[in-house]
């Protein structure tokens, strides 16, 4: 389970709008205190390219990101991007999932995030122990505070 505050979801919500233009997929990170299991309290917009059915975050980056996460002792919690139409976890996201670590979450949210700032209609899938993708309830497991 993960808390995120409401202001974190709602500017997540508000990059992949801005950056997605209702034209193409979008991705955030959610990020948390090391010592803090289960918390976010940073959104991170990566650097990366998009199209109407994918995105790539950029491979200097992510490790520019890594080193700078450690010595802030964060790490990423979640990745979270954006569908074209209805949310679900193709096979291009269970490949190029950015963490490889049972329990990390992928959060699909749908339509290019016009909707309402929240949980309704995404997909939320989590790294099983064998490597697997297993979709779970978001509202189970992502508890959004005031």
């Amino acid at each position: 389970m993960i808390a995120i505050a409401k202001e974190v979801l709602k500017r997540s919500f508000e990059h992949l709008r801005d950056c997605g233009d209702d034209r193409r997929e979008c991705v955030v990170l959610w990020a948390g205190p090391l010592t803090r299991e289960g918390v976010v309290d940073e959104v991170i917009h990566p650097l990366h390219t998009a199209s109407a059915v994918g995105y790539d975050i950029d491979g200097p980056y992510v490790s520019r990101l890594w080193r700078e996460l450690a010595g802030r002792g964060q790490t990423v919690r979640a990745q979270v991007h954006t569908h074209p139409g209805p949310a679900y976890h193709s096979s291009r996201d269970d490949s190029c999932a950015l963490v490889h670590t049972p329990g990390y979450l992928s959060l699909v949210i749908p339509n290019f995030a016009k909707g309402a700032v929240g949980l309704d209609g995404c997909f939320l899938a989590v790294r099983g122990d064998d490597g697997a993708w297993e979709s779970i309830d978001p509202r189970s497991t992502i508890v959004i505070e005031q």
